[in-house]
């Protein structure tokens, strides 16, 4: 094919693929502030999100459990620890909807998630590949998330503070638990976003009263009106 005509086939798979994002309504994580400093008030659907740090297994699954439909979660193989299904349940999120792949190594997660974020049927996939997610290979989940349609995350793939390479990611979170007199909290932040402003930041925590998460205060400020999850 002609140079100039790939160019153009190029540029007609990039605005089908917008124009596929438009037909999806966010995510809302209904927890206010964070909405508010999303494009559209929630995580884009047929788009792959990273969520990392300490406590990103927590927040991913309450991101799973705003979501209706069935969802798959790729673990390795070798973890010692699994999936707990009651923390699950008290996120909203019912485990009997998970599919669990269980993967031997890091190129069989990157395919599963591949292929199961190509599938329409699928409205989430969750995956902690070993290793850093690069440029191609989070090309290669983005490109499958705008086929299927549903919403991707790429779990706790660094820590303590590190950093990822350049990637082809919709967002970035970190998450961290912070201090609780009782329950758990978390330092939430907002690390990047494509089309938002990045860099807030909140303390999230689950209200043992309500079974609800609540938006409590943004660090460094007065306690904010509940908000909640």
């Amino acid at each position: 094919m002609h140079p100039r005509k790939a160019r153009i086939e190029t540029l007609r798979a990039m605005l089908a693929a917008l124009e596929r994002r438009h037909d999806r309504p966010p995510v809302p994580l209904g927890l206010g502030p964070l909405d508010a400093a999303l494009p559209g008030g929630g995580l884009a659907r047929g788009a792959v999100h990273a969520v990392l740090g300490g406590a990103a297994g927590g927040f991913a699954a309450l991101i799973a459990g705003r979501i209706d439909g069935a969802g798959l979660w790729c673990v390795d193989a070798g973890a010692r620890v699994g999936l707990y299904g009651p923390g699950l349940a008290a996120l909203k999120l019912d485990p009997a909807r998970l599919i669990v792949a269980r993967c031997a190594n890091r190129t069989d997660m990157l395919w599963a998630m591949e292929e199961g974020l190509r599938c329409p049927a699928l409205a989430m996939v969750i995956g902690e590949p070993p290793g850093l997610v690069d440029l191609t290979a989070s090309r290669r989940l983005q490109l499958a998330a705008e086929a299927g349609g549903g919403l991707g995350i790429v779990l706790g793939a660094t820590r303590n503070g590190g950093s990822m390479p350049p990637n082809a990611l919709e967002s970035r979170w970190r998450i961290d638990a912070a201090p609780a007199r009782a329950g758990w909290r978390w330092r939430v932040i907002l690390e990047k976003c494509r089309n938002a402003a990045a860099g807030a930041q909140w303390m999230v925590e689950w209200d043992e009263t309500t079974g609800h998460c609540i938006v409590v205060a943004a660090p460094g400020d007065r306690p904010v009106a509940a908000q909640v999850a």
